[in-house]
């Protein structure tokens, strides 16, 4: 597999002098096309700021992020960037992430007007075939985000991610804000994409057993630091460091086999 996105080195201080600390410290991570990464730790380890820095929305303090060997920097004022928009992020709440003025068909076929160079007809013609795709109605993609539910408005928010057309897609606990049917049917969703489209799929969770049959390789991230990774399987079965064994043990049931 061609490794499409990687962090070296990744470093985030926030504060200064006694004050400061590392969010994350020292990350090394890759993300290959056509594989679905889990990046795993408890609330405050680090793993939303990791994401967004891979996803060009966070300024590392050190260390450096690499799409296809290429050295991406966070554009200035907003710029648009042909690399850039190899990489996008899905959000855990899809409702702040989308404008409550605007309704789905028009948030995304702004992107398809900005992205693509489309026309007003072409894009909205675009958006909703990519709403189709992601299972948001004709009646549906009418309303404004308050309107529809959580699952629906996080089909949206993937829909805009996707009319980028990423080969990467950075997803950020994206079922913790929706009910559970909804979270099964946007992980089939996300499932079939990644199939279909070859994506390389970085989902960011707190959930142990929603990782466990969704993703292919496994990172878990304590206190800022990356303490371990590698083939899900295995650290399921045979987990080396302390901290991957107490997650593993805290889920009820018990995972390991």
């Amino acid at each position: 597999m061609t490794v499409g996105l990687a962090g070296r080195g990744v470093t985030v201080t926030f504060g200064r002098g006694h004050n400061a600390f590392n969010a994350v410290a020292g990350a090394d991570i890759d993300v290959a096309e056509r594989e679905v990464v889990g990046l795993v730790g408890e609330s405050g380890s680090g793993k939303t700021t990791l994401g967004k820095v891979l996803a060009l929305l966070q300024r590392p303090t050190a260390g450096a992020v690499s799409y296809r060997g290429e050295t991406l920097e966070m554009p200035r004022g907003g710029a648009r960037s042909e690399v850039r928009g190899q990489v996008q992020m899905i959000f855990q709440d899809p409702y702040s992430s989308l404008n409550p003025k605007q309704r789905a068909l028009h948030a995304v076929a702004e992107v398809f007007g900005v992205w693509q160079g489309a026309s007003r007809t072409e894009a909205r013609g675009a958006a909703m075939a990519l709403l189709r795709e992601v299972g948001i109605s004709e009646e549906q993609a009418r309303l404004f985000p308050a309107s529809l539910s959580g699952g629906q408005r996080q089909r949206v928010s993937v829909a805009r991610a996707l009319a980028v057309e990423p080969r990467i897609l950075i997803a950020d606990e994206p079922t913790s804000s929706i009910d559970q049917s909804a979270q099964a049917q946007l992980l089939v969703l996300l499932g079939r994409l990644q199939s279909e489209r070859g994506l390389g799929i970085l989902l960011i969770t707190h959930d142990l057993r929603l990782i466990r049959s969704f993703a292919d390789r496994l990172y878990v991230m304590r206190r800022g630091e990356l303490v371990e990774s590698g083939p899900t399987a295995q650290i399921f079965s045979h987990p080396q460091h302390p901290y991957t064994s107490e997650l593993i043990e805290a889920v009820p049931g018990g995972m390991r086999h």
